[in-house]
Parts: structure tokens; C-alpha cells; sequence
């Protein structure tokens, strides 16, 4: 375990730089230049300061060497300027991340190496497919969690879960890295949750985007040196916002529209607009929504955990969750029409 002074560090100039920027108005949220962002009604305008801390995290306790380092800077910039309004094109942010992440996995050297189904993985003998996957799964992963930001505490809440559960197997296996910061990053991402729940602060696109680029590669690492995790325990760690990319994907092509415009029709804003129908009010049900699926992704989590090297118990797992989603979307949409 890292101590306590580290811990005390982060707390300190989260809580204290947030304070500045949201007395001087920095950094604030421009709801009218984003389509998804005006959906979510909130009263206050809060910084989007959760990936500035993240990034100073990372540079402050992750012990990694500055070219890596360099490379999540990048992606947190991508973000960051998204957030600033300056990287207006969709096109264009999604073809600076696909550069980044080849980059970032080649750099390491780091690819999928198996699903555990033999047909497939005779294909990741071939370097070309074995990094269009990768970087396919990673580019997934960022734009799902893209779309889940702007409901309160839903990613902050999702990655904190995920990296909960992932430090509960530190002591089952000897090749765990980074472990140290690992403790130190849920440390973090609890306040950051803290303040999000209440909205303080929001994580914006500099922090999804770096969240999900960091924990995706962290997990695929994972899963390649230690055979007794099953890919399909990881999958289900990260179904949720790959699987919002995929639905949306096909959802949009299926009426003929393109898979990268936007609309206000995924799944957290028909439970975000179910609870604020009922309760009456926009600011409970923004947090609301994010903490009832991440209560649901909290079970998920939980019986994965408990046996994180049956594969078929995880795809059964995998299946279950695919079906709920669908069957709450079906109902929320026909809710929404009446």
C-alpha cells in the first residue's frame, strides 16, 4: 500500500485547485456547444477538472517512463480540447485517438492474445489482425464511455468499480504492476465521485478518454500474464460501455442514419428521463441514474469475481447482461413514446 502522505497529496490539490477553478469560473462545462451534453439538466455549471487531476496522478505517482506518459498526455489533450470546444469534428477526434492508440500499443508491445476460442485465435498469430483487434476493443471502449459521460457519477463510478475489484485479486497473483498506484488512482477516483455525486465537478472528455485508454491496456495486461483470468472476466468488466458503442452503432444504421451522429436515445438517458419524470427533479435524477446502473454493474461485478476463471460461467455472465439491457431499452422506449 502507497502512504498515507501520497494519499493526503491527491486530496489535497483535488479538493483545493477545484475550489479555484470553480471560484474563478475556469474550465467550466459548455453545454450549448455539445447536442448531448444540453440533455442533461443540471442548475450549476460545474469545471471539468476530473482529467486535469487524473493526468496529475499519473505524472505525480505512475511509474512509468516519460515517453508513456507523454502518450496518455496526448490523449488526455484530445479530451481536454474537445471539452474547450476547439476539436469540434467527431471524425477528427476519432482519427487522433486510433493514431494514439496504435502507437500507445505498439509502444508496448502490448496486444490481445486469446479469446479462448481456437477458430479466432489461430487469427492472432498474424501481427496485422492482432492489432486491428486491440486497437478496435480500445477505440470501443473510449467512445462508449464517451457516451456514458454527462449523467453524474456513471463513468467515475464504473472505473471505480472496476479497479476495485481488480485490486481484490492483487493478492492472488504475483505479477500484478503498478499496484501501488492502483490504490492510488481509487483513491482518487472516489474523491473525483464524491464531487461529480454533487456535482462539483465533472470528468469531461479529457477524463474519459484517459480513464478508459489506461484501464483498457492495464486490463488487457492483466488477462495476457495470468492464464487463470478468463478474457471473458474482463469482458465483463468492460461490457457495458463497448456494448452501448456497438447498440448505438447498429440502432443508427438501422434507420439509416450514421453511426457517429449524435442522439439522445442511449440507454442512460432513457433511465436519466424515467427517474426525472418520477422524482420531478433534474439534479437528484442526474446522480440518481448513474448510482442505479452502477448498482446493477456492481452485481455484475461481484459474481464475476467469484469466479473469474470459468469462462462459460462468464459468458452466461455476459449473456445475462446483454439481454437486461436490451429488454430495459425496449421498455424505456416504448415508456418513452406513450
Amino acid at each position: 500500500m502507497p502512504d498515507y502522505v501520497s494519499f493526503c497529496i491527491i486530496g489535497s490539490y483535488i479538493i483545493l485547485l477545484n475550489i479555484l477553478f470553480t471560484k474563478f469560473n475556469l474550465i467550466k462545462d459548455k453545454k450549448n456547444t455539445s447536442f448531448h451534453k444540453k440533455f442533461i439538466e443540471n442548475q450549476t455549471e460545474p469545471p471539468f477538472s476530473g482529467g486535469i487531476f487524473l493526468i496529475i496522478t499519473i505524472f505525480l505517482f505512475l511509474d512509468v517512463d516519460w515517453f508513456f506518459k507523454s502518450l496518455l498526455l496526448l490523449i488526455f489533450l484530445i479530451g481536454f480540447f474537445s471539452d474547450l470546444n476547439f476539436f469540434k469534428s467527431v471524425n477528427l477526434r476519432f482519427y487522433l485517438q486510433l493514431i494514439l492508440v496504435l502507437i500507445i500499443l505498439y509502444y508496448l508491445n502490448l496486444y490481445v492474445q486469446s479469446i479462448r476460442i481456437d477458430l479466432i485465435d489461430n487469427f492472432f498469430n498474424n501481427f496485422f489482425f492482432k492489432i486491428f483487434f486491440t486497437t478496435f476493443c480500445i477505440l470501443i471502449l473510449i467512445n462508449g464511455s464517451n457516451f456514458l459521460d454527462g449523467v453524474n457519477t456513471l463513468v467515475i463510478g464504473y472505473y471505480l468499480l472496476i479497479l476495485t475489484f481488480v485490486s481484490l485479486l492483487v493478492n492472488e497473483f504475483d505479477n500484478f504492476i503498478y499496484v501501488e498506484f492502483i490504490y492510488l488512482l481509487i483513491f482518487a477516483l472516489l474523491i473525483l465521485f464524491i464531487l461529480n455525486c454533487f456535482n462539483f465537478l465533472l470528468l469531461g472528455d479529457s477524463g474519459t478518454y484517459l480513464l478508459s485508454v489506461f484501464i483498457g491496456i492495464y486490463l488487457i495486461d492483466l488477462a495476457n500474464k495470468n492464464i487463470l483470468i478468463s478474457p471473458y472476466f474482463i469482458m465483463n468488466l468492460l461490457w457495458y460501455p463497448a456494448f452501448e458503442t456497438l447498440f448505438s452503432i447498429i440502432r443508427k444504421m438501422s434507420v439509416k442514419k450514421s453511426p457517429l451522429s449524435p442522439d439522445n436515445l442511449h440507454l442512460h438517458q432513457l433511465i436519466y428521463l424515467f427517474i426525472k419524470n418520477n422524482i420531478n427533479n433534474a439534479n437528484y435524477a442526474n446522480s440518481f441514474s448513474g448510482l442505479f446502473i452502477n448498482s446493477y454493474n456492481l452485481l455484475i461485478f461481484y459474481f464475476a469475481f467469484k469466479n473469474y476463471s470459468n469462462t462459460k460461467y462468464q459468458l452466461v455472465l455476459v449473456l445475462i447482461s446483454l439481454i437486461i439491457y436490451n429488454t430495459l431499452y425496449k421498455v424505456l422506449k416504448f415508456n418513452l413514446k406513450k
